[in-house]
């Protein structure tokens, strides 16, 4: 049962779909050839129904429609094997920003931290420096000189996004019962996954979390910095961190003033990103040049954590071999990885798939990063997952997102890029590490261990089903798909086949009665036989129209 806030964000958003999406119906009808041009200039509302671009309509209403259908929107933004490109063109154009929120930040701040504000701030900017859809972003100075920035939530984000994803869980249900196509691309699971991912985002004590889980992986690490989080002054409405004064990776000017070479500076932070991937399993998933910064030490620092990409160590072990084998051209072996990571898959032609990758890799290693169209590599890419029905975890279009947001940063840096140069260093320390005999050790113990536990399980096992086959309780459960159907199938066979036999053996029988002419006669014939014909006529009628309407 919604309750009544729910409804009214669903009258909400019928609103505005209805005023954004109700007039395409107008706009395609090509009505505009029977208004006079006077009146389209005087009416500039009916003049923009038949003049701005359907695709682009559809970005003004989802931006329109706040924070859940934005983050839904840039995620489908990146989903090129379900989205129509001209559609994926204008959602990379939603923005998430909004006018800020007007909010007593001293009282919001005592209230929920339970502080005496004064007592542990020495001063606070009380207007944002930046405002998003969720949260918004003051400066602050704590008592011991430190600089910190406060991110607040939005007051009721967490009762609207919550009502907007039972919403369109709702939608897609029922999308997925009327239409093959929105079972076939598996929305639904993209939406359960993006619902997820949201809800973590919306924790700003999840965000604290992974900010100091990054750290730990990082430990060691001079190349990158991890901003401080302060525990104290943060919960799940506020997150309170250390201020990074730093500048933008992608701003060439501010980096030669300081003396950095671009070229140097995105070579660390492709080395930083295949670590987060390819040791720790966590990574940035949203690394556009607003969330890396460098500081004055020439030190990459990640910020804004809500969004992180996480693989359990199996899945990583399969994304380090598809690497080795996208460096060594080994198409063969990458469709068997692409084989184990996949959630669903239905591979006709193996043959033509390694083309396709072969295809790929060419495109990548004899092309600088400025002369790679990468509209094309994901089209071709694009072409692989639809043709051969592959759907892959979550993480994977997160990474392929992150990737694809880093390229971009990487064109502006250093348009000479060769990827494949770039990457060969880092997957050179990784395939040592493999070789290593620590990790070959490692890998030993593992299999002894899982070969104990076979061995001690299953004739425990064994035993078990043989005592409940002696003792005769050993069932069989079964489930049989589309049983109900199957059920009908069988009931109008067993119809048919019991119609036939009682129209043979209603004409037997009066065959047999006419033979002996028992009874009443009528025209020379008994009565009963002639009752036996008519049934048997009967039934054979109804079994041929049966036989006819079934094809």
């Amino acid at each position: 049962m919604y309750s009544v806030h729910k409804l009214k964000r669903i009258g909400q958003i019928l609103r505005i779909l209805s005023k954004h999406g109700f007039e395409e119906v107008i706009s395609r009808s090509n009505i505009d050839r029977l208004i006079p041009d006077s009146v389209l200039l005087w009416n500039t509302h009916t003049k923009r129904i038949f003049e701005e671009d359907f695709n682009k309509r559809v970005r003004l209403a989802i931006e329109e429609l706040g924070p859940t259908f934005i983050k839904l929107g840039q995620l489908l933004s990146n989903r090129a094997d379900i989205i129509p490109d001209e559609l994926r063109q204008e959602l990379v154009k939603l923005q998430d920003e909004v006018p800020p929120e007007k909010m007593d930040l001293r009282e919001k701040l005592s209230n929920s931290l339970d502080i005496d504000v004064d007592a542990h701030f020495a001063h606070i900017e009380l207007l944002p420096m930046a405002a998003a859809s969720i949260a918004q972003v003051y400066q602050a100075t704590l008592h011991d000189g430190s600089k910190v920035i406060l991110k607040i939530k939005r007051s009721g984000i967490n009762r609207l996004v919550r009502a907007d994803l039972d919403f369109i869980a709702d939608l897609v249900k029922l999308l997925r019962t009327k239409y093959e196509i929105v079972q076939k691309i598996n929305l639904y699971e993209i939406v359960q996954s993006f619902a997820n991912s949201l809800l973590n985002e919306l924790s700003f004590t999840n965000e604290l979390n992974n900010i100091e889980r990054f750290r730990r992986n990082f430990r060691g690490n001079s190349a990158l910095y991890v901003p401080k989080v302060y525990r104290s002054y943060s919960n799940d409405e506020i997150l309170c961190m250390e201020y990074i004064d730093g500048m933008k990776i992608n701003d060439l000017d501010s980096l030669a003033e300081n003396g950095f070479l671009p070229k140097d500076i995105l070579q660390n932070c492709l080395d930083l990103y295949l670590e987060q991937v390819l040791q720790h399993g966590f990574f940035h998933a949203d690394p556009h040049p607003g969330n890396v910064l460098v500081n004055t030490k020439g030190q990459i620092v990640f910020i804004d954590f809500g969004s992180m990409g996480f693989m359990i160590p199996h899945d990583r072990d399969i994304i380090e071999a598809m690497v080795i084998n996208f460096l060594m051209n080994d198409a063969k072996d990458l469709i068997r990885n692409i084989k184990k990571l996949a959630i669903v898959h239905d591979i006709e032609d193996e043959r033509q798939l390694e083309r396709s990758a072969y295809e790929i890799f060419q495109m990548i290693e004899e092309n600088a990063l400025d002369d790679i169209d990468i509209s094309i590599m994901l089209h071709k890419l694009n072409n692989i997952l639809q043709t051969n029905s592959i759907l892959l975890p979550d993480f994977v279009y997160l990474l392929l997102r992150g990737v694809s947001i880093l390229e971009g940063t990487g064109r502006q840096l250093n348009a000479e890029l060769n990827i494949p140069e770039s990457i060969k260093p880092f997957a050179k320390k990784i395939a040592q590490q493999k070789m290593s005999a620590e990790y070959i050790k490692s890998q030993l113990l593992e299999k002894v261990k899982f070969m104990k536990n076979i061995l001690t399980e299953v004739p425990e096992d064994l035993l078990m089903l043989l005592e409940k086959a002696k003792s005769d309780k050993l069932t069989l459960n079964h489930k049989i798909q589309d049983f109900d159907r199957m059920q009908l199938v069988f009931h109008r066979i067993g119809n048919k086949f019991l119609l036939s036999i009682l129209a043979m053996t209603f004409g037997v029988g009066a065959s047999i009665l006419a033979h002996g002419r028992v009874g009443y006669l009528l025209w020379g014939m008994p009565i009963l036989s002639w009752l036996g014909f008519t049934m048997s006529f009967i039934l054979s009628g109804t079994l041929l129209i049966y036989l006819i309407r079934s094809k």
